[in-house]
């Protein structure tokens, strides 16, 4: 490139990226509530133009929609009926919560090592919120900010972002959770638990507090699902 041709340095800064994925996470953000919440049942196929029409929006942001979601484990593609809503299976959802409890058995470690006072106050007042809620949706959403809280001083960014994937994919299931009272306060009291550990900054604490949580979590929602399921 010649000096005519070369750009002057600076020339684009007053250019801002285009948030080509807004409406994409939006959308997506609004099926998985959908989903999570049962408004769509599973094995229901997921009509693009039918959707498209609901949202406002044109098919290129749902298909992309879509596809994350299938990542999430949320919607699967089928050759014949197109995007479904998927069948959640007892091996998905354990292999899922086994992996879970690994990750955040060693951010919450890590985080008991790096704790503050404004980082407890933080949780604390996550874990104030979810005292009581009934709605699906919204317990779902301040559990995984629950949980996203508690990690966050963790040094270790990719196990962030991991834990981070893998909650969002749990949605679901916490639906499940939440639908049956006497387990939605179960898990609720096992917050608690994480929430003294890290009061007392106490790893073995934090680590038993967190694997009796998942565990539970996954005694009481491996039983509403499909044992037949794929």
């Amino acid at each position: 490139m010649s000096a005519q041709q070369k750009p002057k340095e600076g020339a684009l800064a007053g250019f801002s990226p285009i948030q080509r994925s807004t409406i994409r996470d939006a959308t997506r953000d609004a099926l998985r509530d959908l989903i999570i919440s049962g408004g769509v049942e599973v094995d229901t196929p997921l009509r693009q133009d039918e959707l498209a029409a609901r949202l406002g929006i044109s098919r290129t942001p749902l298909r992309e929609a879509l596809h994350s979601l299938a990542s999430e484990g949320l919607v699967t593609f089928d050759a014949h009926r197109g995007a479904v809503v998927t069948r959640p299976s007892v091996r998905q959802f354990l292999d899922l919560y086994e992996i879970r409890e690994q990750l955040e058995v060693l951010a919450g470690r890590k985080v008991v090592a790096a704790t503050t006072d404004e980082h407890i106050a933080v949780v604390q007042d996550l874990h104030d919120q979810m005292n009581g809620v009934t709605d699906p949706v919204t317990w779902a959403q301040l559990n995984q900010q629950f949980h996203a809280a508690l990690y966050a001083p963790c040094d270790n960014r990719e196990l962030i972002t991991l834990i981070g994937t893998l909650g969002a994919r749990a949605k679901f299931y916490v639906r499940i959770l939440v639908s049956t009272r006497p387990s939605a306060v179960a898990a609720h009291d096992e917050h608690g638990d994480m929430l003294a550990a890290l009061h007392q900054r106490d790893p073995d604490a934090m680590e038993a507090a967190i694997r009796h949580h998942l565990r539970g979590t996954a005694s009481s929602v491996a039983p509403a699902l499909d044992a037949d399921a794929p």
